[in-house]
């Protein structure tokens, strides 16, 4: 720190003296009442708002700064002398050290009274008292004049009165660095106002008669001198010193009259010298004296009732003894009534006398660390009412009294560290209800009583770290076991008991049942901070995470804890830093974590759609786990998901903290060095079997391991020499889904099949079998999950067509197969499984090494190359075959570009009608088309489509459910012997249709019947907007979007659905029933027959695929009427669903005087359409 700009600093202070320090704070406080503060900050900014230069600076430069501040350099370039002025209240001169100075070069001044005048690396005057030698300044009046550093110059004059002569007034002197070597006894003569000395860092020796001259002195700092005595006579007549500060000297001893004259004397430092000892009368004449430092002398023993005159004594520093003071006075501190602090750090001392303090009542402070005690008297602080700080660290206590503390009830912190201590009672700290700070640290503490901290309820500070503690303590039930024993109690009835009848004294050793005991945190309801590090605890006590809740740091690092789970991490506290660091954890179980996250997600929903206020939880737990030997096996799986962010609830990250940046894997050895957060959530793995339960799931001689990840077992049977796949277990039966399977390696020549006796076999998703000899895998040795199939290197030269359609038919499931190093043949019989292999090239992992028998790869093979044996007859077929593909590829083009509306022109005119003649299939279908139609379309089927069909020149026989179903009759029945009994079904597709739940049935039962007879049977009529055609349910969309279809508005409309309707193998003329139908399942209507349609034997021909141009202009339908009630709300279409029979349903009309003759009843896929829908099949028409 520099004093003043440009400042030398103070010489450095040896720590530990307070005296010294108090000679600075009064210099600076009595500066700081003249108006500003010794230590000059030079750029300040004063009131008065203008700085000094004056106009002529000769060849100086003068700089003003914010403010008044000013500073003139002589010369300009160079300087040797500075200047630095604010007016009123400092002037600073500094002379550059072994220059040669002019100081006429300064240009005159008029800076009047200054505060203070600080001369700093400059000569004193030969002939000129100070004031003269800064007249340049133009000041006639200093309050604090400060010598510094004067001494360093060859033409310095020696320091002598005339230099103080025209400073009468001056009130404070300092005169330090200036290496006084010769003082003259009359030198402060002119200085009899002065109150404050400071003469510190100097060598003289001083005449005894140099003080007698200054009468109103009140401060005397002698500090940093090399002074080895103390006359009696220099103190003589200073009546008015009120402190003296004789700190780091070179004095020896003391007489016993030294202080008489000065009686008012209240501070005084003897610190840092040489005394070996005192008279015990020579502070007797220091009455006022309140604080008194005697550190880092030599004192071996102190007389005895040495400060039995200083009543007033308030501070005593003897501390920090250069050589051993074994002990001390037994009244050395008795009867003090105003001694607040003592400070008896670090002198060596091994026993207090216990009277040491008596009558002393009002010590705050005492201060006994860095001795070397062992033990203390019981009645040591038995006055000491008013204590609020004991400091007894770094000495070697092994025991404390437990009545030691019994009167310090006001205490406040306590230090006992760095000691021996093996035991802390229950009794020690019982009066410190008060205690706020107890350091405990570094002992050999290995029992604290469960009751030690029962009365300290106010403790926020608790440092306990570097002990032996485990707080694994028990006690003793105080019932006999037998007793428990004959009243058949459980394991809990016994706790209970022992919870019950234990009561508050310590348990007996004499019964053989024990219980787990509290620690002694539960009482701690106010501690804020808690260090147990470098202990040899082995969890984290339950009181700190239930009883503590105004805890916010835990330092538990350095001890035994070897694994965590999510309850020992559920503080109550607010907000806590748990630092677990350096421990042995190596398993953290967080699986509970997000369970209890979504239970307590759901109670605060619960409770809020209640309208109760839910409080938002607000404790936050920090957890650093870092520098920790984790084992990464599936029990860290929650954590490892924390760590990687991959935990839903958000709550969690908010709530717990877990500080694991830079944890690594110690294990298992293939993720060594691996960091938490990096680790693949498939690489945790755990053993299915533990070592210690008699109850085994995996196959003799196999190692099986769970897989948290996707709940996999993993079964590894790999090199064992076996013949056949081991029996294995349900996944399900505890808790798992699936297994994965290594069997590689093996004499495995036959899978086994799947079905109820297969147990785990079902289970298999992952089957890695390579290095075997199966020789043959068929359909049913293949699990329905099954997701990668590795064959690698067995004995195969096939896959019959089952499997492969199988294979290719689970394109969602399957994910992987490898078949390379297998005996593949190749040849045309294998076609069908080079086929599967082409078309599967990216789920065969080793497509690319695929090869056959005799060497060639299959990747590069084709079917040609399969069947080169008909090559030759096929070549020739082939040549033919192009020349008339050629003649016929223009007529091909013409009929493939126009082909739709050739064939409905020709049909239209009764040309070739061989072209689109039905199959004899339909010959006994007893209607030509089926309409499926939504009530609210019911207008546009009876006013158009219906009658339009009818009659001439269509004909066609329409069934339709309001005329020709049988009232009564369950409706799935019907609609399956409808659709059955016609050759086609017409689906009117509207928006409306969509909504229609045995519309979509209707659908289901038609498509399903086209595609189990491959004949195309239905006719799409698009009726009005139906919207975005992927938005509709699945099988309905694929229909849509593989076939065409017919929409109302198309100006072909007719044609194309008379071309849609089965083809006669002549047109349809007038006359004939209606539909040609006839026999005893057909009774006669009442409509007109003109016109119907004439049912003739069908040529044997090929059903060509109905394909039907899409119109170009949208259609407009027409005005609906109101329709009878249809069942509103069809379910997701991808989904299944019910009709319950207790749902009503609108009633049909009329038969119309038709009636069907109902084909026998046949169930669909078991009661199930496409496996869509599940269809009530007792419901009735009447239910419709």
């Amino acid at each position: 720190m520099q004093i003043g700009r440009g400042g030398s600093r103070p010489r450095p202070q040896p720590a530990g003296p307070w005296l010294p320090n108090y000679s600075y704070i009064l210099l600076l406080l009595l500066t700081a009442q003249l108006g500003d503060c010794f230590l000059t900050n030079y750029r300040g900014i004063s009131a008065d708002g203008f700085g000094i230069c004056p106009a002529d600076m000769r060849n100086c430069s003068c700089r003003s700064y914010t403010g008044s501040e000013s500073e003139i350099d002589c010369p300009e370039t160079d300087p040797t002398i500075q200047l630095r002025i604010e007016p009123r209240q400092y002037a600073e001169l500094k002379c550059q050290r072994n220059r040669r100075y002019d100081f006429d070069q300064i240009p005159q001044l008029a800076i009047g009274a200054t505060k203070r005048l600080t001369i700093d690396d400059c000569p004193f005057p030969r002939h000129q008292s100070i004031l003269q030698f800064v007249s340049f300044l133009g000041t006639a009046q200093v309050q604090l004049l400060w010598l510094k550093n004067n001494a360093n110059h060859e033409q310095s004059a020696s320091l002598v009165r005339r230099h103080f002569e025209g400073l009468e007034a001056l009130d404070r002197l300092a005169i330090s660095n200036a290496k006084l070597t010769e003082l003259r006894a009359d030198l402060f003569e002119p200085l009899a106002n002065l109150t404050w000395l400071d003469m510190r860092d100097n060598l003289f020796e001083l005449p005894v008669t140099i003080f007698d001259a200054l009468p109103r002195l009140r401060i005397l700092e002698l500090s940093f001198n090399s002074m080895e005595q103390l006359e009696p006579r220099l103190l003589r007549n200073l009546p008015n010193l009120r402190l003296l500060s004789l700190w780091h000297n070179k004095l020896r001893g003391l007489s016993r009259d030294v202080f008489a004259g000065v009686p008012l004397l209240e501070r005084l430092d003897l610190s840092a010298n040489q005394l070996e000892t005192l008279p015990g009368d020579v502070f007797a004449p220091l009455t006022k004296l309140s604080e008194l430092a005697l550190g880092f002398n030599h004192f071996r023993t102190l007389p005895e009732r040495l400060f039995r005159s200083n009543k007033e004594l308030r501070k005593l520093k003897l501390a920090f003894q250069r050589v051993e003071l074994e002990s001390l006075p037994g009244d050395l501190l008795q009867q003090l009534p105003a001694l607040e602090q003592v400070i008896l750090e670090r002198n060596a001392l091994s026993t207090l006398p216990g009277t040491l303090l008596f009558g002393s009542a009002n010590v705050t402070e005492l201060h006994l660390a860095g001795n070397r005690l062992r033990e203390l008297p019981e009645d040591l602080l038995r006055d000491q009412r008013a204590l609020r700080e004991l400091k007894l660290q770094n000495n070697q206590l092994v025991t404390l009294p437990d009545g030691l503390l019994r009167n310090t009830g006001e205490l406040r912190t306590l230090h006992l560290s760095h000691n021996q201590l093996e035991l802390l009672s229950a009794a020690l700290l019982r009066s410190l209800n008060k205690l706020e700070e107890l350091y405990l640290d570094h002992n050999q503490l290995q029992t604290i009583d469960q009751r030690a901290f029962q009365s300290t309820g106010a403790l926020r500070i608790l440092h306990l770290q570097a002990n032996q503690l485990t707080f694994q303590t028990f006690s003793a039930l105080p019932t006999r076991l037998d007793t428990a024993l004959d009243a058949d109690y459980t394991v809990g009835a016994v706790a209970g008991v022992a919870a019950g009848a234990a009561g508050p004294g310590p348990a007996s050793d004499e019964f053989g049942i024990f219980v787990q005991d509290g620690t002694p945190f539960q009482y701690m309801h106010a501690l804020r901070e808690l260090d147990l590090s470098d202990n040899f605890l082995t969890s984290v006590p339950r009181d700190l995470l239930v009883n503590t809740h105004e805890l916010q740091r835990l330092n538990l690092t350095r001890n035994n804890i070897t694994s965590l789970t999510y309850s020992s991490l559920q503080f109550l506290a607010a907000d806590i830093t748990v630092d677990l660091r350096h421990n042995s954890i190596f398993e953290i179980d967080l699986a509970d974590m997000e369970r209890l996250a979504r239970l307590e997600t759901a109670r605060a929903a619960t409770e809020g759609s209640e309208g109760e206020d839910v409080p938002t939880p607000t404790t936050r737990a920090r957890i650093l786990l870092n520098d920790n030997p984790l084992n990464c096996n599936c029990i860290v799986f929650t954590f490892a998901q924390y760590m990687q962010h991959r935990l839903n609830s958000s709550a969690l990250y908010e709530r717990v903290q877990l500080v694991a940046d830079t944890l690594a894997c110690e294990g298992p050895e293939h993720l060594h060095g691996m960091l938490i957060r990096d680790v693949p959530p498939r690489e945790l793995l755990c053993e299915l079997d533990s070592p210690t339960t008699a109850i085994r799931h995996c196959p003799d001689g196999c190692s099986c391991q769970i897989r948290p990840d996707d709940s996999g077992v993993i079964v590894n049977c790999n090199g064992l020499g076996l013949s056949e796949v081991p029996a294995l277990p349900r996944p399900t039966s505890f808790g798992y889904r699936f297994i994965e399977l290594h069997v590689e390696n093996n004499n495995i020549s036959r899978l086994p099949e799947t079905g109820a006796a297969a147990r785990g076999w079902n289970d298999v998703h992952e089957l890695y079998a390579s290095n075997n000899s199966i020789d043959r895998l068929r359909l049913e040795q293949l699990p329905a999950g099954l997701r990668v199939l590795d064959l690698t290197r067995n004995r195969l030269t096939a896959l019959d067509g089952p499997v492969t359609e199988a294979l290719a038919s689970r394109a969602d499931v399957l994910l992987a197969l490898r078949l390379a190093h297998n005996d593949w043949t190749c040849q045309c019989e294998a076609s069908q499984f080079l086929a599967f292999a082409h078309a599967n090239a990216r789920r065969i992992d080793d497509f690319a090494r695929l090869q056959c028998a005799d060497g060639r790869q299959l990747d590069q093979t084709t079917l040609g190359d399969l069947c080169s044996d008909r090559t030759g007859s096929i070549v020739l077929a082939c040549v033919l075959v192009s020349i008339g593909a050629c003649l016929v590829a223009l007529l091909s083009f013409v009929y493939y570009t126009y082909h739709l509306e050739l064939k409905v022109w020709l049909f239209k005119h009764g040309l070739c009608l061989w072209l689109v003649a039905e199959e004899e299939l339909d010959r006994d279908k007893l209607y030509d088309a089926f309409v499926s139609y939504s009530h609210k379309d019911e207008a546009f089927i009876t006013e158009q489509l219906v009658p339009t069909l009818e009659r001439p020149p269509m004909s066609f026989r329409i069934c339709w459910h309001v005329r020709d179903w049988t009232p009564g009759e369950m409706i799935s029945s019907q609609i399956s012997s409808s659709v059955e009994a016609s050759r086609r079904t017409i689906i009117v597709l509207s928006s409306n249709f969509l909504e229609s739940l045995w519309g979509q049935l209707e659908f289901r039962t038609a498509h399903l019947q086209s595609m189990a007879e491959r004949r195309n049977r239905l006719i799409i009529v698009i009726y009005g907007d139906i919207g975005n055609i992927d938005d509709l349910e699945p099988e309905l969309r694929a229909y849509l979007h593989t076939n065409t279809y017919v929409r109302w508005g198309d100006p072909w409309f007719w044609d194309k659905v008379r071309f849609a309707m089965p083809h006669p193998p002549k047109v349809r003329g007038s006359g004939g029933t209606a539909g040609g139908a006839s026999g005893p399942g057909v009774v006669k209507s009442g409509v007109s027959t003109a016109g119907g349609l004439f049912m003739k034997q069908l040529q044997q021909t090929g059903d060509d695929k109905l394909e039907l141009i899409k119109p170009a202009v949208p259609a407009t339908p027409p005005a609906l009427t109101t329709p009878p009630t249809e069942p509103n709300g069809a379910p997701h279409p991808a989904a299944p669903f019910t009709i319950s029979t207790g749902i009503p349903m609108a009633n049909g009309t009329g038969n119309g005087g038709h009636r069907i003759i109902s084909a026998p009843y046949r169930t669909i896929n078991g009661g199930h359409v496409n496996g869509a829908f599940m269809i009530n099949t007792n419901a009735k028409q009447s239910d419709v």
